[in-house]
């Protein structure tokens, strides 16, 4: 099953609308709007109906999720109708799938995190290889397919990064990976967008990125449940700059798998629905590993097998801005 959203226009403005598809070239169907179809038909009142339908099938992806059993009931039935009732454009314009509860990112790809620590001129550590390693990003930030990416004013190195999006559809704590997968709803492609520079200044203070990467995450087109895809076996991810294919790699180089990367998220601490955690980016995945740059006005398509295409175009830089003035250390006698 295909999960999206798109843009419906209300009397106070777009609101998001989950829509649901088993083939998305053959069309999607409006989820909420089948609920209350399906709960007119139950005997509801059009009123009745309508205040159900918006509770199981919010405008939100993550509180959709959160509500379990109830809303994958609402999506399949959509997609059992034969009714054509609820069915939309066979291509409607999706906005971002997800409304992340919370985003992790991990380092799963060895050729990429070993050139990264290459790059700073720094040996990989051996914590690389003993256990998975994420940092947390903004989940405010996310855009959707065809969004334009900010350019914040403090970089003049821009970058992608072509990544595996898994979704939390269950809440989870101290799962084993022989559970993990049960908790997961789905994958999705993902960009982490990085602004190269001011990563690498603000990373030499030992933490995690935070300017370099909090100003924007690309995601979608849809999320797509593990049951439609041949994830074992890995998939295929590529890159392309403005028709240009600059990467060609598998989700198979992992070597963190999926359950793997779930079961240690949730040691300690509890997943809920709509968390997204990345799988890092992938081997040649971004710009600094193939000596490319990011102008503004490219744009950057990720394709990942199964998953569709994400696609978004860079903006213009951002003039001006503030910069903190630099303080000196203190004398020590």
């Amino acid at each position: 099953m295909h999960l999206a959203r798109i843009r419906q226009q209300t009397p106070d403005g777009p609101e998001p609308r989950v829509i649901a598809s088993d083939n998305p070239e053959r069309g999607w169907v409006d989820v909420r709007s089948h609920e209350r179809l399906r709960r007119e038909r139950a005997g509801a009142t059009p009123a009745a109906a309508a205040r159900i339908a918006a509770a199981v099938v919010p405008a939100s992806m993550s509180e959709a999720l959160a509500n379990g059993e109830a809303f994958v009931d609402a999506a399949r039935a959509a997609l059992a109708d034969a009714s054509g009732d609820t069915s939309l454009d066979s291509a409607p314009e999706l906005t971002n799938a997800l409304d992340p509860a919370a985003y992790r990112d991990f380092m799963c790809f060895e050729e990429h995190f070993s050139f990264g620590y290459r790059w700073q001129e720094r040996p990989v550590p051996e914590i690389m290889y003993e256990l998975p390693v994420s940092y947390f990003g903004n989940p405010r930030a996310f855009i959707g397919p065809g969004d334009d990416v900010p350019w914040p004013h403090y970089t003049r190195r821009m970058d992608y990064e072509l990544e595996l999006g898994i979704v939390i559809g269950r809440a989870c704590t101290n799962v084993t990976p022989e559970e993990a997968l049960g908790y997961v709803a789905g994958l999705t492609i993902l960009n982490d967008f990085s602004a190269r520079d001011i990563q690498a200044r603000e990373m030499t203070g030992g933490l995690g990125p935070a300017k370099g990467k909090h100003f924007a995450c690309g995601a979608g087109p849809y999320l797509v449940t593990l049951d439609a895809l041949p994830w074992e076996r890995g998939l295929r991810m590529q890159a392309r700059v403005n028709g240009e294919t600059w990467c060609d790699a598998t989700s198979a180089e992992m070597i963190w798998s999926i359950a793997e990367i779930v079961a240690w998220t949730s040691q300690g601490e509890q997943l809920q629905p709509g968390w997204l955690l990345g799988s890092g980016t992938c081997n040649g995945g971004s710009t600094i590993e193939i000596g490319r740059e990011l102008s503004p006005g490219d744009v950057v398509e990720l394709e990942i097998e199964g998953l569709g295409t994400l696609r978004n175009t860079l903006g213009i830089p951002r003039e001006g801005g503030w910069w903190p003035k630099p303080r000196r250390p203190a004398s020590h006698a």
